[in-house]
């Protein structure tokens, strides 16, 4: 293909995605799903003039993976850790990993019934439909109140987390709880230190780089960071959480090194830099990802009705488990939150990293991408319904609402 047109391609993409913010904001829907659309859209233009533009195959896995951790990483940095708030990471700890299994034993329980699956494949199929996405659930948590936005970012992070675990864990130990147990014990623990350190580490430098280049170090060190975890078998997105929680919360790096390590003075204003470049690179990976995810989605895959019928079951064994987890495991009464569980991104990485033995023959290919669409519906409902209410459920007058 022209080089040239390659470039426009690119810049028309990032200049559309700033474009569809823009007007999200303005309409009070999330973004993420009007770049699905804006992707939809041009996959039926590529069909209909006939160009037929053909994607490396490891393009969208790369981007996902990127743009997991860019956004794992963004919502960490925005969470301020009291111990106030240490109940609300148990509980949606709590509720994130009840919410997986819960929805994870319904979807295989389907699958069994329906397409005779044995039991270690259904669950395997099951996982990745069961984790919600943090890289849809975050950015749209801005129509909401800060505690229940704080709430969401805790919830889709840990999640992705947690669902990720489990998923490589029933991958890896094929379904042998006794065996998986003990090494994932052992794997997180070792995570831990090695996303402690890596914390250490980028607090330590951040000050004290003078070259004109840099947060993007800095960044690619947190990707290199979970490439190496991800080959060693570890958790890599434990690691990359600790990094923002430890790199935004820096007293709590003063009390582990014992007032050994001391945030710099220029360290706030560095942080900040930081923060503002990993956003924006956030948004330039998630923008390719969401616009591509569309682009290669064929529009006469949705008109299957079995598509459609696996899909709304699905969706069925989702939001059953969602209000009780939050009324009686959370303590949340808000009605928002039910909406503010989308699949997206790591659901989609997931179904592309399954070995071939293990996939679905039956299954019709729009199945994944229908219950991505129907949960950016849902969510569009909640981000519009819920929006004015939300923000004047925040604190009491005279005291502006931040977050925790």
């Amino acid at each position: 293909m022209d080089p040239s047109l390659i470039l426009v391609a690119l810049g028309a993409i990032v200049l559309m995605a700033y474009l569809l913010d823009f007007v999200g904001r303005r309409l009070r829907v999330p973004a993420v799903v009007l770049l699905i659309f804006s992707g939809l859209a041009l996959s039926a233009l590529d069909d209909f003039t006939g160009v037929k533009l053909d994607l490396p195959h490891e393009l969208l896995p790369v981007l996902g993976t990127v743009g997991l951790i860019l956004i794992v990483l963004e919502g960490a940095l925005d969470i301020s850790l009291t111990r106030e708030h240490i109940g609300l990471v148990g509980r949606t700890a709590l509720v994130a990993l009840l919410g997986i299994l819960c929805t994870g034993g319904l979807i295989a329980v389907f699958l069994m019934a329906v397409f005779k699956l044995p039991t270690f494949q259904s669950m395997l199929l099951a996982a990745p439909l069961a984790i919600i996405s943090s890289a849809v659930a975050i950015p749209a948590a801005s129509a909401l109140a800060p505690n229940q936005r704080v709430f969401v970012v805790y919830e889709s992070s840990l999640s992705d987390i947690l669902g990720v675990i489990i998923f490589y864990a029933l991958l890896s130990y094929n379904g042998n709880v006794g065996e998986l147990l003990v090494s994932q014990i052992g794997e997180v623990t070792l995570s831990v230190v090695v996303g402690l350190l890596m914390a250490l580490a980028v607090f330590w430098l951040m000050p004290r780089i003078d070259h004109h280049v840099r947060v993007l170090p800095l960044i690619f060190g947190i990707v290199l960071l979970y490439g190496v975890g991800k080959m060693m078998h570890l958790a890599p997105l434990v690691m990359v959480l600790l990094v923002g929680l430890l790199l935004n919360n820096g007293f709590l790096i003063e009390r582990l090194t014992r007032g050994r390590m001391k945030a710099a003075a220029s360290f706030a204003t560095d942080l900040e830099g930081f923060k503002h470049l990993t956003a924006e690179f956030t948004f330039v990976v998630r923008s390719f990802f969401f616009v591509l995810l569309g682009f290669s989605t064929k529009l006469a895959n949705l008109a299957n009705p079995m598509a459609w019928g696996i899909a709304a079951v699905i969706m069925v064994c989702c939001i059953l488990p969602r209000l009780p987890l939050l009324r009686w495991v959370a303590g949340e009464r808000s009605r928002a939150l039910v909406f503010f569980a989308p699949r997206g991104l790591i659901t989609v990485l997931l179904f592309m990293s399954l070995p071939e033995e293990y996939r679905l023959p039956d299954a019709p290919p729009a199945t994944v991408m229908l219950v991505i669409l129907m949960w950016a519906m849902l969510l569009t409902y909640g981000s519009v319904r819920f929006n004015d209410s939300s923000r004047k459920e925040a604190a009491p007058a005279g005291s502006p609402p931040t977050l925790p």
